[in-house]
């Protein structure tokens, strides 16, 4: 009975934090989309707010709309190398 209620809260948890942002996925290594993959329409950003400009669901965006506009430090998440199959860094 006690492992139970132990396992269901564990369990909730994980699935909290793995659905709840990106600022928590970050911290476990799974990160959205990398800027990368489009170096020549995002060359030079280094802000949220240029990330932002495209990409605000409220503005008429010109990239996919993100689903967390409310969010900071977009290059956080959206900032990996790519990795590429059979090429080692």
């Amino acid at each position: 009975m006690k492992n139970s209620i132990f396992f269901k809260i564990v369990v909730m948890l994980l699935i909290l934090i793995s659905f709840s942002g990106c600022a928590y996925r970050y911290y476990l290594g799974m990160h959205g989309p990398s800027i990368k993959a489009f170096p020549d329409v995002h060359e030079g950003n280094t802000e949220d707010h240029e990330c932002l400009e495209c990409h605000h669901p409220n503005k008429d965006p010109e990239g996919p709309a993100t689903t967390h506009s409310n969010f900071s430090g977009c290059l956080k998440c959206h900032n990996d190398d790519l990795k590429r199959e059979g090429v080692k860094p």
